[in-house]
């Protein structure tokens, strides 16, 4: 910027100071604008200021304008010298004959403008009066007074600039939240703003005139005397000019901190201090906030020390250690003073200092926090595992940080616990072999990658006779059955094959295999071997096999959902068979699943529309030859299939849950037709397993027979010695209940199972049914009929009714009277019908 460009900025800044551009219409300076006219006979004058780039006139006369372009405006060449600038004919004066204003309105032929000068010496505008004839040069009285008139404009706007100056400070002072007081050399009080009220407590009425030892504490008095003197005497005062803190006295005797900040004025004659102001703060609430952030750094401090986390904080220049807490000593073994200002190397373990530098290194150069897990070693001790984070702090003026704060997190117990979720998340708990959720995520890998290159199998197996084992010698000894199957299994596969347990006494193994599945079903069978060898364990001894199902992939399936599926199915294929079998998996057990899933739906729909109705076998009493009553079997007629066997729909009902409906429903059927009968026959109705495991079949059944009336002593329920196997204690305790209810308890199919005699002692039952197979051969066979003998006999001896079941001949009635049989029913005595078909017994 050069010089001219400089000066113009100033006198542009001393314009704007006036705040006159712009402004409305002003009495005073058009009274001076009409006596320039007057005095000098113009019919034109004006008072003008000179803009940046126009020339604003702020009151003429004769003139309609209100500003023009200062290029144009004569009045801004008035302003270039101190002299009044006098054009006598524009007309003929070559600088402005051409002149927009001189050759159009108002077709100024004479100017003459004295320039408005301020007191710093800045040219802002001018007066001047025009004509539009040209006149003679003015005398030098009328240049006295038009320079007079200038200076009467000027004092105008500086007297106005004082007061709004003065108002200003007036303003200032008023609304300010600080105390502004003033005081003579005397110390008397002659200024005391609304602050300063509300701060000390005095109205200024009675501050003003007082000494300001009013707000001076007694004991600071001697010494602010003292500081007056000075101040009177004309020494340099110590305080001035800076920012102090000191207390204050307030009106009702407390004391205020205060922060104080003086100004002194002097005498314009003897130039000796007159005066002082003092601008004050009330700087409680701040002394309040630094007393709370001390002891809030304290409790930091304390804070910091008993925290749990690991806190350290070191130097990025040199790189040791500033800060660290309690945690931090108890990490490293060593006391405070032997930490604080040295490095990592000296610290540390080799390898842990190395691990802590490279991840400090990365915090520094991502510049944000970072996590990491480190392991921490120490000499002779464990080594535990640490989360740290580390970030850097207190930055430098280059936005650099100077410190590296690291709170670390000892997570070792943590961490193994994690181990351990994820390892039990993937494995069993019991045998540690994988679960069924890794083996189906490692089988779908496998399954994934191998791309139909790769052949293998899933061999899924069920153990037989497990939960024998379990009622037999308890859980403890179960648990150590499975462990030791499990090592077997992992023993037969060798690193060859992978072992899984499904869940309970399911296992699965994952192996190699050909095509046709001839390698992995001799694997199957080495396995059954394996599992039939005794396990022993502090003279108890189990005894089990395994039913198996094979699935070769990808022939039998190409994800692992279908692979376990068809193994399943091939599963229970085996178990249907016999147990110790395995099976390989065909396309037919697929479609027989798809068949029994068709079932399953039509007979869900025929239990909601009545289809499936009871039929009632009589039972002959063999001492007396009457009816005493009938066993209730379900029936099943399907509008396009016909006649469903019972031995077909049954075992589905009690897979798909219907079996609770299906009972009820036949139960429910039979106890109302029983309740019309005129002759009390009894009704033998059979439990399923489903039933002898929930515990709400006993309400069920006693809400049914209340509702309807039957006398339960008429209801007998009958149940296969099989199902008492699922849980024994949850069994006996449905049928105890049922027992005290009034009903009668029967054990069907007697002989067949695996513990008759135990669950005889177990229960106290009414009946036991023998079994038809033995009743079937007992005229031919001399075993059967002895069986049948000691069956008999057993009863006779424990005070149960025998029941035998498919009697088809006269000769079987006779030997099982002679045998001393209580009661028989079969084909002999009366096939199941509609209860239509026995009225005649009803009467």
């Amino acid at each position: 910027m050069d010089k001219s460009a400089s000066i113009e900025g100033d006198r542009l800044d001393a314009l704007y100071r006036y705040s006159i551009l712009d402004s409305g219409k002003d009495a005073e300076i058009d009274h001076i604008t009409e006596l320039a006219a007057v005095l000098n006979d113009a019919p034109m004058a004006a008072v003008t200021f000179t803009d940046f780039d126009r020339q604003w006139l702020k009151s003429t006369v004769g003139i309609s304008v209100t500003e023009v372009g200062r290029d144009i405006a004569l009045c801004a060449q008035a302003i270039l010298s101190d002299d009044i600038l006098e054009v006598c004919d524009a007309q003929a004066d070559q600088k402005y004959a051409n002149n927009p204003l001189v050759t159009s309105s108002p077709n100024l032929r004479y100017y003459a403008g004295a320039p408005l000068m301020t007191r710093d010496g800045f040219r802002i505008g001018a007066i001047c009066f025009i004509d539009d004839k040209p006149r003679p040069p003015m005398s030098d009285g009328a240049r006295v007074l038009l320079a007079g008139l200038a200076k009467a404009v000027m004092y105008i706007l500086e007297l106005r600039k004082s007061k709004m100056v003065g108002r200003i400070a007036t303003l200032i002072a008023d609304t300010t939240s600080d105390a502004i007081v003033c005081a003579d050399t005397s110390n008397v009080i002659s200024y005391w703003n609304s602050a300063a009220e509300e701060m000390f407590g005095w109205p200024a009425a009675e501050a003003i005139g007082q000494s300001l030892d009013l707000i001076v504490p007694e004991r600071r008095r001697s010494e602010h005397a003292g500081g007056l003197a000075r101040l009177a005497s004309g020494e340099p005062p110590r305080h001035f000019g800076k920012v102090f803190e000191l207390d204050a006295r307030h009106q009702n005797g407390t004391e205020i901190p205060i922060e104080l900040s003086l100004a002194s004025w002097f005498d314009e004659v003897s130039g000796r201090p007159a005066g002082f102001a003092a601008i004050i703060r009330d700087i409680s609430v701040r002394k309040k906030l630094e007393l709370e952030r001390q002891r809030s750094q304290a409790l930091l401090d304390t804070v910091i020390e008993a925290m749990p986390v690991i806190l350290s904080v070191k130097s990025i220049d040199d790189g040791r250690y500033t800060i660290v807490n309690k945690a931090f000593e108890a990490l490293t073994g060593l006391p405070r003073d032997k930490i604080i200002g040295c490095s990592d190397d000296e610290v540390f373990s080799r390898n842990s200092a190395a691990m802590f530098r490279a991840s400090a290194e990365v915090a520094l150069k991502k510049g944000e926090p970072i996590m990491t897990n480190v392991i921490f070693d120490r000499p002779g001790q464990v080594d535990r595992v640490l989360r740290v984070q580390k970030l850097g702090i207190e930055m430098d003026g280059d936005g650099k940080p100077t410190h590296l704060l690291r709170i670390a997190e000892d997570i070792t117990e943590k961490h193994n616990a994690d181990f351990r979720i994820r390892y039990l998340a993937q494995n069993d708990a019991l045998t540690g072999l994988i679960n069924r959720t890794t083996l189906l995520e490692r089988l779908s890998v496998l399954l994934h990658d191998a791309d139909h290159a790769d052949q293998g199998a899933l061999i899924c197996l069920d153990l037989d006779r497990f939960k024998i084992v379990n009622e037999l010698h308890g859980h403890e000894f179960g648990d150590y059955v499975l462990v030791e199957l499990a090592a077997r299994l992992t023993c037969i596969g060798g690193g060859d094959a992978l072992v899984a347990r499904l869940g309970g006494d399911e296992f699965a193994v994952l192996c190699k295999s050909d095509p046709s599945g001839f390698e992995a079903m001799e694997f199957a069978c080495r396995i059954i071997n394996a599992i039939r060898r005794p396990i022993m364990l502090s003279g108890r001894v189990a005894h089990l096999d395994a039913s198996i199902g094979v699935a070769v992939f990808p022939t039998h399936g190409t994800t692992a959902t279908d692979l376990l599926r068809n193994a399943d199915l091939a599963l229970y294929r085996s178990k249907a068979e016999a147990p110790g079998t395995a099976s390989l998996f065909d396309a037919s057990m697929d479609h027989a699943v798809k068949e029994q899933r068709m079932i399953e739906a039509e007979l869900r729909t025929a239990i909601s529309k009545g289809d499936v109705y009871p039929v009632y076998q009589p039972i002959l009493c063999l001492r007396t030859n009457q009816v005493t009553g009938f066993e209730v079997l379900a029936r099943w007629h399907h509008h396009a299939l016909g006649n469903i066997s019972p031995a077909t729909f049954i075992p589905i009902a009690e897979e798909s849950g219907l079996i609770a409906e299906l009972s009820s429903l036949i139960l429910e059927t039979a106890a109302r037709e029983a309740q019309g009968w005129s002759v009390p026959l009894k009704l033998a109705v059979n439990l399923s397993p489903v039933q002898l495991m929930d515990t709400q079949s006993y309400d069920q059944i006693v809400a049914l027979i209340s509702r309807i009336g039957l006398d339960p002593a008429r209801l007998e329920f009958e149940v296969t010695e099989g199902f008492l196997i699922h849980d024994t204690r949850k069994a006996v305790a449905i049928l105890d209940k049922l027992k005290a209810f009034g009903c009668k308890i029967s054990m069907d199919d007697f002989g067949t199972g695996y513990s008759s005699l135990t669950y005889l002692r177990l229960f106290p039952f009414d009946k036991v049914k023998i079994d038809q197979s033995f009743v079937r051969d007992m005229v031919d066979d001399v075993q059967a009929r002895v069986i049948v003998r000691a069956v008999v006999s057993l009863g006779s001896a424990l005070g149960l009714h025998v029941v035998a079941e498919g009697v088809e001949s006269e000769d079987q009635m006779i030997l099982l009277k002679e045998e001393g049989c209580s009661f028989a029913q079969g084909f002999h005595i009366g096939r199941p019908e509609k209860i239509a078909h026995f009225r005649e017994l009803l009467v």
